[in-house]
C-alpha cells in the first residue's frame, strides 16, 4: 500500500512538472506571436489614437455606399481618406486589440468598395459588407467566439491583413489612375 502511494504521489508530481513545463512553453510562444505582430508595422505612417466616434461614422457612411453601389465610383476620394485614417489607426493600435480589428476592417472594407468602383462585381460588395459587420460589431464590444480580440494570433493576422491591404492601395491607385 505504502509503495503503490509513493508511486501515485511520484506520477502526480510527474505529471505536474511536465504541465508547469508546458505552460512555460506556451507562454513563451505567445510572447513570440505578440513581439513578432508588432513589428509588422506599415512604413511612413504616423499612428493615431482611434476615435471610436469618426469609426462609427465610416461604418455608417460605407454602409450607404454598399447600398447603393451605383454611386461608389462618386466617392473614390472619400473611400481614400477613410482608408488613410484607418490605416493610421491600425498603425498606433497595440496588436491584438478592437481598435486594431476595427481599423483593418474598415480599411479592408474601403479598399472592397475602391475595387468595385474599378471593376463592378457583387463579391467586392458582399466582402465590404462583411469587413463593415465586423467592425460595427467589435466597435460594440460584441462577443464573437470565432474573434476574440487579445489573442496574439488575431494581433498577427491582423498585422498581416493591414500590410496587404496597403500594398493593395498602391495597385488600385495605379488602376485608378490608368482608368481615368
Amino acid at each position: 500500500m505504502r509503495a503503490s502511494g509513493a508511486l501515485l504521489i511520484a506520477a502526480l508530481l510527474a505529471a505536474g512538472y511536465a504541465l508547469y513545463l508546458n505552460g512555460r512553453d506556451a507562454t513563451a510562444s505567445l510572447d513570440a506571436v505578440t513581439t513578432m505582430a508588432d513589428g509588422l508595422r506599415e512604413e511612413r505612417v504616423a499612428g493615431r489614437s482611434f476615435d471610436t466616434q469618426a469609426a462609427a461614422s465610416m461604418i455608417a457612411a460605407m454602409e450607404e455606399l454598399v447600398a447603393a453601389p451605383d454611386t461608389i465610383g462618386d466617392h473614390i476620394a472619400d473611400l481614400r481618406v477613410f482608408a488613410d485614417t484607418a490605416g493610421s489607426w491600425a498603425a498606433g493600435a497595440s496588436s491584438a486589440s478592437l481598435e486594431l480589428h476595427v481599423a483593418v476592417s474598415l480599411r479592408t472594407a474601403a479598399g472592397e468598395l475602391r475595387a468595385h468602383a474599378l471593376d463592378p462585381s457583387d463579391a467586392h460588395l458582399a466582402r465590404a459588407r462583411q469587413k463593415l459587420d465586423s467592425a460595427r460589431a467589435s466597435l460594440a464590444g460584441e462577443d464573437n467566439p470565432d474573434r476574440r480580440p487579445g489573442r496574439a494570433t488575431d494581433g498577427l493576422r491582423d498585422r498581416l491583413e493591414n500590410l496587404q491591404q496597403s500594398a493593395e492601395e498602391q495597385r488600385q491607385s495605379v488602376d485608378e489612375a490608368l482608368k481615368r
